[in-house]
């Protein structure tokens, strides 16, 4: 923990002067809390939450109620596969962010993109959250209708396959 003294290196003579000071390193961006020493008062600073490696996921963003988000590897014509499906891409105008320049205006109209490794870019896309549900109902009528199938003559017991004869 770092310990925040005058120029002097010394502790403030007052609780006063050393909230002054902490007035000052809150402008910075700096939280600090003032502390009773020996001859006087401190500042320490506050250590910022620490995220432990691999906990965090960079490819999550918030929620949008009423859409469902991923993030679409651009590689040959995928982004426009999902457009064309209903998906839209995210605007970082469009996205809470704790970055004070997020809206400034160089970044208005610019794709929410992470590189996501070997030189890919992910972009974030959404979609209407009821077109979304749609495009699961479908996906699972496939699945049952091949999971039928695999199970038809079998007397529909799970993970029945393959025959078992004599031959003479």
């Amino acid at each position: 923990m770092t310990e925040i003294m005058t120029k002097e290196g010394k502790p403030f003579e007052t609780e006063n002067a050393a909230k002054m000071r902490q007035g000052q390193l809150k402008k910075e961006g700096k939280e600090t809390r003032v502390v009773p020493v020996d001859g006087g008062w401190i500042l320490n600073e506050k250590r910022p939450k620490r995220i432990p490696l691999g906990t965090r996921n960079v490819l999550k963003y918030p929620e949008r109620p009423g859409y469902k988000r991923r993030v679409v590897n651009d590689v040959e014509d995928r982004i426009q596969r999902f457009q064309q499906a209903g998906y839209e891409i995210v605007q970082k105008k469009d996205l809470p962010s704790g970055d004070p320049r997020a809206g400034d205006a160089s970044q208005m109209g610019m794709p929410v993109a992470k590189n996501v490794g070997n030189g890919v870019k992910g972009v974030l896309m959404e979609i209407k959250e009821e077109w979304y549900k749609e495009d699961q109902v479908r996906k699972q009528t496939g699945v049952s209708a091949q999971e039928a199938a695999m199970k038809q003559n079998k007397g529909g017991v799970e993970g029945a396959y393959g025959d078992i004869g004599i031959t003479g």
